[in-house]
């Protein structure tokens, strides 16, 4: 096993270098690494979305910027997802990053685009919900 940790810290490394082909030389020579690769960047999507969500509901409900407490809050009740706030913080800056989220003096507001994503994850997840 320490061989394969050695190999994952080689990767990390030239993977945030940004260097392609050295990348693709990696995967090619060691197609594990593209699973493990996978499986990191599918939970932070998934992430990703649940805050997006529920910085949606909360901005419905409160008809405006919704401060981070509140995040954590909604993604206890709503989605029984524990997170802290900065963890919440910490995605919300990642997707503000991508353009989904907007950080105003009052709080977190969704683009556009965070709104459209926002409304995929509640009618995925409440698909089979009936009032």
């Amino acid at each position: 096993m320490g061989k394969k940790k050695k190999i994952r810290d080689e990767f990390d490394e030239i993977f945030r270098s940004g260097d392609e082909s050295r990348i693709k030389k990696m995967l090619a020579k060691y197609p594990w690494l593209l699973d493990e690769v996978s499986g990191k960047m599918d939970k932070s999507m998934l992430e990703q979305r649940e805050i997006i969500a529920a910085t949606g509901v909360m901005e419905d409900e409160l008809a405006g910027p919704v401060k981070i407490d509140d995040i954590v809050l909604c993604l206890n009740v709503d989605f029984n997802i524990r997170k802290s706030e900065d963890e919440v913080k910490r995605i919300l800056n990642e997707v503000e990053n991508l353009g989904l989220v907007k950080h105003e003096s009052s709080g977190w507001i969704l683009t556009s685009e965070g709104g459209q994503v926002c409304d995929e994850v509640l009618n995925r997840t409440f698909k089979d919900f009936d009032l």
